[in-house]
């Protein structure tokens, strides 16, 4: 379902022009860091040099960062606009 609802505001945003950012929150026992990922070709797409977005990128690793076990909590940011999920090494009990 999460995959489902996120897939259509991700190909949205991408459809006008707004390049999603799929923000990890990476927390370890009692520290926390952030990676991002923009999944997005830097080759040329054309002989002019111009750049491409390919929604298949998106989805691949929308579905792959949703399949992982260690994420608890995906939310979406539409106003970054960027995917946000909580990706725990170690439960904190």
């Amino acid at each position: 379902m999460a995959f489902r609802e996120l897939s259509k505001i991700v190909l949205d945003d991408v459809a006008n022009g707004r390049i999603p950012t799929y923000h990890i929150l990476h927390v370890k026992h009692s520290e926390v860091d952030n990676h991002y990922m923009t999944p997005m070709s830097f080759e040329p797409a054309d002989e002019s040099g111009s750049k491409a977005v390919w929604a298949g990128d998106f989805m691949f690793f929308l579905r792959l960062l949703l399949s992982l076990k260690k994420v608890v909590e995906v939310e979406y940011d539409s106003k970054r606009p960027a995917v946000i999920f909580t990706y725990v090494d170690v439960r904190n009990e």
